[in-house]
């Protein structure tokens, strides 16, 4: 059986056996043919649709409710859904999220200014494992500074957007192509910069690697298998060395991973809470980065606790009707006036295609402004079913916001604030009492506070105390990467690493609190479902 793929003007002849089992999801993407698929090829999200001018399948019920009438007969299918018997032709849209805006603004960034002082330069690669994106800085280890960083996407993106549907995938049986995806990932970041600055592969010897769990684990090769059940067990958070040959099949370098508290609170967070310094600190501080999880910490020199809540993917623009990622074109930012005009920031000021997730969130907050949406989270009879229009993309497409979108929202929305009440109720601590609050990653960064206030996402009495750090996981891979370097840029151990050591004693002296059985979480989440 043979199926022609057309996408962005590229040809592509796939010979395939028959196989009734075999998605054409899965058989365009066995073939590195990217094609958007939020979650993981279940035939909720709707993304991966694709134009079968010949040799269409018949159309599913999911199909049905998607596509008009006649999007159906021109061969309108969800590749998810569609289980090719025949000869195809299969037109595929552009894999817009290559061109992702993605966070790795970190404070360390220096540039790759020159002093008559700086001794010869010695390198070394930082890097942070998203579940979105992914960031790559080329370090200076002598001289301390970072050169550049290249960013880019996770493209296991493909098997789903959030870090559920990529720990069911390798349990079912998708775990080799997950690995093989994020080391063919990072080794096109790592060389694209050796490229660009004409290092030599054998002149770095050290990369250091942060991330989720679920990402380190995919990375490994590690069973995912604990990570999905009750009690959440993991293989293997601790701080973990192994050389680039074994784990990239590249490069003669020491790759070392950074270590996390559990499960759900990775080297990611244990990172952040690195290079805020919030655990060396008199004052609390509240570390949060909002993802497809929101992951979160409250910590002085004298305590730590630290939890995880599921929000999912839509302040990434997953599970939004007319969402996507932060590419080009995306609606980044909303305005509206009390007359219904709507003034909108786009990503690269670029005509509009849909909203990221920032751009949901302010769409939403300025719906419920105008009170076209009730404190319940029900948008106003007038747009109930079709939606409430805030764009048109150049091929005349309406950009819409739809009551399904409202409740994805409230549904990450009120888990993270839940999560983050429930964390300060558990530690004693008051409002007051915090001096801090850092907002991390990549939605962190971008996001209007205010808005997110607006919505009730994030507590008002604590607006003025709220600072966006940037890619706190990606600085704290390049603090670990210094730290194993003297300041005359000699070569260190493990053990003379003070950055490990530090990050090592966070793991040690946090304390998880489970939400999963927690009263108080339930009962917070019921309360910020509301919009005030």
């Amino acid at each position: 059986m043979n199926i022609e793929v057309i996408q962005g003007g590229k040809v592509v002849n796939i010979n395939v056996s028959d196989s009734e089992k075999t998605s054409l999801l899965e058989i365009l993407r066995d073939n590195d043919i990217q094609v958007r698929a939020d979650c993981g090829g279940k035939g909720r999200c709707f993304k991966c649709e694709v134009k079968i001018s010949q040799g269409a399948t018949d159309a599913t019920a999911a199909d049905l409710k998607h596509f008009s009438e006649e999007e159906i007969k021109e061969g309108y299918r969800l590749s998810c859904l569609s289980f090719p018997k025949a000869d195809m032709k299969v037109e595929v849209p552009e894999y817009l999220e290559d061109e992702m805006e993605v966070d790795s603004h970190t404070e360390h960034s220096i540039g790759n200014e020159k002093s008559a002082n700086d001794k010869p330069s010695k390198y070394g690669f930082a890097i942070d494992i998203g579940t979105t994106t992914i960031a790559i800085s080329l370090v200076d280890v002598a001289n301390k500074k970072i050169v550049d960083t290249y960013s880019g996407v996770n493209h296991q993106r493909q098997w789903g957007s959030d870090v559920i549907a990529r720990i069911q995938a390798s349990n079912d049986g998708e775990k080799d192509e997950l690995q093989k995806s994020i080391v063919g990932d990072l080794k096109a970041g790592i060389e694209n910069l050796i490229k660009k600055y004409s290092i030599g592969e054998n002149d770095f010897e050290h990369i250091v690697i942060s991330g989720n769990t679920t990402m380190g684990h995919l990375l490994m090769g590690f069973s995912c298998e604990g990570l999905g059940v009750v009690p959440f067990t993991p293989v293997d958070i601790s701080t973990i060395t192994v050389s680039s040959k074994e784990l990239l099949g590249a490069f003669n370098a020491t790759i070392t991973l950074t270590p996390g508290v559990s499960t759900y609170v990775g080297g990611d967070i244990t990172s952040g809470m690195l290079v805020t310094k919030m655990c060396e600190e008199e004052g609390l501080s509240f570390l949060l980065d909002i993802g497809t999880n929101g992951e979160m910490a409250l910590a002085n020199k004298d305590k730590c606790l630290v939890t995880s809540t599921a929000a999912g993917p839509a302040f990434e623009g997953g599970q939004i009707k007319c969402g996507m990622a932060s590419v080009p074109g995306a609606i980044s930012g909303v305005d509206l006036s009390e007359d219904g005009k709507a003034t909108l920031k786009t990503i690269a000021d670029k005509e509009p295609i849909g909203f990221c997730g920032t751009g949901v969130l302010e769409a939403i907050c300025e719906l419920v402004k105008q009170e076209l949406i009730d404190e319940t989270g029900v948008l106003d009879d007038d747009y109930f079913d079709d939606g409430y229009e805030f764009a048109k993309s150049p091929e005349g497409e309406e950009i819409r916001i739809f009551q399904e979108d409202i409740r994805q929202i409230q549904l990450a929305k009120s888990a993270i604030r839940a999560g983050m009440e429930t964390l300060i109720e558990e530690s004693g601590a008051s409002y007051d009492d915090i001096q801090n609050v850092y907002i991390a990653g990549g939605f962190g960064y971008r996001i209007n506070l205010e808005k997110a206030v607006g919505i009730g996402l994030l507590p008002e009495e604590l607006l003025a105390k709220m600072k966006a750090v940037g890619n706190t996981s990606l600085q704290g891979s390049v603090e670990i990467l210094k730290g194993f370097y003297d300041e005359n840029g000699n070569k260190l151990e493990k053990a003379q690493n003070k950055a490990i050591a530090k990050a090592e004693k966070i793991v040690e002296e946090s304390k998880e609190v489970d939400l999963s059985t927690s009263k108080l979480f339930n009962e917070y989440y019921m309360e910020y479902m509301m919009f005030e």
